[in-house]
């Protein structure tokens, strides 16, 4: 059996994914591929914002930039060796990747070269015409990915089973 794949970033994230994607693949008997991806593209925006208005120069917005790319990838690690510490010790074989890059591209990347099965992500809490308005990495994820994706926020669970998207973009 494949792996599922956990996905986990700084703006998207719910301790209920992880417990849901634990539960699953103790249930299947299969490895836990956990994942945090780091969405450069936030931290430029933030740094960009704040040279854009004037409050800090190039040279700040570039350090500002580098330390928040560090303390994201800092959260990652520790978030995943949780991850990692709760699966072991439920019998469950877990491997653990930080990824930088667009949080779409990157999901899909590494969901085709691990050769996953399906795939738990959370969703910020947004309303739909936000969504809609400003796009959405989950929704984009969800057209594109041809496994199931079960999608989970504070508040629900939604289960994407089979899917038809293109694989190989």
């Amino acid at each position: 059996m494949g792996y599922l794949m956990l996905v986990l970033s700084p703006t998207r994230h719910t301790p209920k994914s992880i417990d849901l994607a634990l539960s699953l693949v103790q249930t299947s008997k299969r490895p836990l591929l956990a994942v945090f991806v780091m969405d450069m593209k936030v931290a430029d925006a933030i740094s960009s914002h704040i040279v854009d208005i004037g409050f800090l120069g190039d040279k700040v917005s570039d350090q500002l930039a580098a330390t928040i790319h560090n303390e994201y990838e800092a959260r990652g690690r520790r978030e995943l060796e949780e991850v990692k510490e709760r699966a072991l010790e439920l019998g469950i074989e877990c491997e653990t990747l930080v990824s930088k890059g667009d949080f779409v591209e990157e999901c899909m990347k590494i969901a085709r070269e691990k050769g996953i099965e399906d795939m738990v992500v959370s969703r910020a809490e947004r309303s739909n015409i936000s969504r809609k308005l400003f796009g959405s990495a989950v929704n984009e994820l969800l057209e594109r990915a041809t496994w199931p994706i079960m999608v989970v926020s504070d508040t629900s669970v939604e289960n994407h089973g089979e899917r038809n998207g293109d694989s190989q973009s």
